[in-house]
């Protein structure tokens, strides 16, 4: 039976060498029997992956938010080249009030430091949101984390499109960030966790294409609704939608990592039913007696066991400084859009739509070629391009080798890096801490997106060449480093054990 295939009754219940039914002992052992991509993952997966198309909505808003808007000068004492800044308020005014958040706030000159607000407020509030998420998701549960954060964001997310003041705005930002970087986190592992070692690339793909779908949906709500709260009321439309995530049953493998492997059986039944298979209980004994999951809950959450072991502490290390540096570069070329020629909306399309293929890429080159190579490739692609946008070459109208090299080959890298790094802290991180390592690294991402537009601002008012200068630098130390993480290709995750060293400790590589 290959891994492709959704088997059928008679196909489980094949007699072994000793005429009985087999049995099967780990839980990603029951996802290769019932099917790899059966239609109860496919199901669940897409359910939790529609969690993403906001979290787009959320993270990215930013970019458009705050486009300077339109204004008209209303006397003869003003030209179209005036500085705003140097007029007074009876000289011009704003083409549609209402477009963006500078103009209804009024956030221009001497206020336009609050400009930048809008993302540095929202970064605390994740950085909060994953601390509290990762352990309450290991200690009590994906399902139910999920729906408390996809609760709370649906109510942030109402006020924050109905807010009547900058300040109001802010403070549902700053509590949305929080709840929107809860249920993405959680979701992503939640949805990962319902599938075997070799199906995870292509699960994580889906996940990726929500989020770019609703990446494509920003620039588009834009252009067609010109009013900054188009974009808030939108996301409060896919949040409703989102509450469908409450039919997917809670993880088995946290079932099983917690003691409760009964619950577990009773899940997994019920996805081989809706496979087609009608898997018998007996047929699934997970090994874990409640005493032991008692025991095991201890450490459920507790992200302290990573210093047991200094091979632990250097690895989580690593993967802490790829998450920062993929942030940075990730959100920096977003953000650099407006430096670049050509339109900013068409940029971001674009970018957003190249996204996709070059995750599909991604996926099949991890399960070809590993993750630890993959990573290495999406690196070096970084490094080439950037080093490309220093040529000064034009290769059509409003299309130089800058723009082509930001666009396309930078974003090939980020992206890949970004999806690769996710995928790789999943399988490293044991089921008992991987919520809360995995926010743990999210977190350090935070950090790289705070960083982003400082960057941007930096290389405007200094040199061109100075955003892509930093960005080569940090990616040949990542690319270093990258050596020092062990593979984890056809690798099952585990429930208590950790990877940290180059045996790949922890890690049942399968035949």
């Amino acid at each position: 039976m290959t891994n492709n295939d959704t088997p059928h009754l008679e196909e489980i219940r094949l007699p072994g060498e000793d005429g009985k039914p087999p049995i099967f002992r780990d839980v990603e052992e029951v996802y290769d029997n019932i099917g790899r991509y059966g239609r109860a993952q496919l199901l669940y997966l897409n359910l939790l992956s529609l969690l993403n198309l906001s979290a787009a909505f959320n993270f990215l808003a930013g970019v458009f938010l705050l486009l300077t808007p339109t204004w008209k000068c209303t006397s003869d004492t003003c030209t179209s080249t005036s500085d705003i800044c140097q007029l007074n308020s009876s000289q011009w005014e704003w083409t549609d009030k209402e477009e963006t958040m500078i103009s209804n706030f009024g956030l221009e000159c001497d206020k336009a430091y609050a400009t930048l607000a809008s993302s540095l407020f929202f970064i605390p509030g994740t950085v909060i949101g994953l601390a509290v998420s990762g352990y309450t998701s290991d200690r009590y549960g994906r399902r139910i984390t999920n729906i408390v954060s996809l609760a709370l964001s649906l109510a942030f997310a109402i006020g924050q499109a109905g807010a009547p003041t900058f300040i109001v705005f802010l403070v549902f930002r700053t509590m949305l960030g929080a709840t929107c970087a809860s249920y993405m986190s959680v979701s992503m592992t939640y949805g990962n966790e319902f599938f075997p070692a070799s199906g995870r690339p292509m699960s994580s793909f889906v996940a990726s294409v929500y989020k770019n779908i609703g990446l494509l949906i920003l620039p588009l709500l834009t252009y067609l609704f010109p009013w900054w709260r188009a974009i808030h009321i939108a996301n409060v439309i896919v949040l409703v939608a989102c509450f469908s995530s409450l039919l997917v049953p809670e993880s088995p493998m946290w079932y099983v990592t917690s003691g409760y492997p009964d619950r577990a059986v009773d899940v997994l039944v019920r996805m081989s039913r809706i496979n087609g298979c009608l898997l018998s209980p007996d047929q699934i004994q997970l090994g874990m007696g409640q005493q032991d999951g008692a025991n095991a809950r201890q450490d459920n959450g507790n992200i302290l066991v990573i210093l047991r072991d200094r091979s632990h502490i250097f690895v989580t290390l690593n993967f802490f400084y790829q998450w920062f540096i993929t942030s940075l570069m990730f959100y920096g070329f977003y953000y650099a859009l407006e430096s670049i020629s050509g339109s900013v909306l068409v940029n971001f399309a674009i970018m957003s739509a190249l996204e996709v293929p070059f995750y599909l890429l991604t996926a099949v080159l991890m399960e070809r070629i590993g993750r630890r190579k993959t990573l290495i490739l999406s690196l070096g692609v970084i490094i080439l391009t950037c080093i490309l946008t220093f040529v000064p070459l034009t290769l059509a109208p409003d299309w130089d080798l800058e723009r082509v090299a930001t666009i396309v080959g930078s974003k090939w890298g980020v992206s890949s890096c970004f999806f690769i790094v996710y995928v790789y802290t999943n399988e490293v991180m044991p089921t008992s801490i991987r919520c809360a390592g995995l926010h743990l690294c999210s977190i350090s991402a935070r950090f790289g997106s705070f960083l982003a537009p400082y960057i941007v601002e930096a290389a405007v008012a200094s040199s061109e060449y100075t955003q892509n200068a930093i960005f080569i630098g940090i990616s040949i130390l990542g690319l270093a480093l990258v050596f020092a993480i062990p593979e984890t290709k056809d690798v099952s995750m585990k429930s208590k054990e950790f990877v940290g060293n180059d045996e790949g400790l922890g890690l049942d590589r399968k035949e």
